[in-house]
């Protein structure tokens, strides 16, 4: 999955704002759209991004109005953006150096979606190798001396009693004799 293309998990769903929109208009935007995040747009050009986080970051938690912040003041810039071609190894690299979850995807000459953290990890059931299940003991044996017992109270008991000495499980070493 590392070496496949970012393009193969890049979400095509792109939801622009102008860089003079509110907060609350633009939160209106992404609850309509079914979204986490927005591009922010100057004169035509993509020149940043907003995420749930930083409208929470950046005015709520802030006691600010988002009636009165302009979306362009809490977007990130640049943006950090990645070829479709690259691979999904690549675009982890730039998230972790850039403390980032999500990079814009660009072909040769425009932006054509957004990959972020989410949907690669999503996707790493597609990618998984099944394992066993492990299942839960019905009865227990002694590694020492290979009695069995049906209870894990009376087991622990045992190797308590018997084996290492009383209470030394519980932490007290000098019943042990230690």
């Amino acid at each position: 999955m590392l070496e496949e293309p970012v393009s193969k998990f890049t979400n095509h769903k792109l939801v622009v704002v102008e860089k003079n929109v509110t907060v609350t208009d633009t939160v209106k935007v992404m609850v309509e759209s079914k979204i986490d995040s927005v591009l922010v747009s100057e004169n035509d050009d993509v020149v940043g991004i907003v995420t749930n986080k930083d409208i929470l970051s950046e005015v709520v938690a802030k006691g600010k109005n988002p009636n009165d912040v302009k979306v362009i003041e809490i977007a990130h810039k640049p943006i950090i953006e990645i070829h479709k071609d690259s691979s999904v190894n690549d675009a982890i690299s730039l998230m972790n150096k850039y403390d980032i979850r999500r990079l814009v995807v660009k072909n040769d000459e425009r932006t054509i979606g957004i990959i972020s953290r989410k949907q690669i990890v999503g996707n790493l059931n597609e990618y998984a190798i099944a394992l066993p299940e492990l299942e839960t003991p019905s009865k227990y044996v002694c590694p020492y001396c290979g009695s069995v017992f049906q209870d894990k109270k009376i087991f622990s008991s045992h190797i308590d009693d018997i084996h290492i000495g009383k209470g030394l499980l519980e932490g007290n070493i000098a019943k042990a004799g230690i």
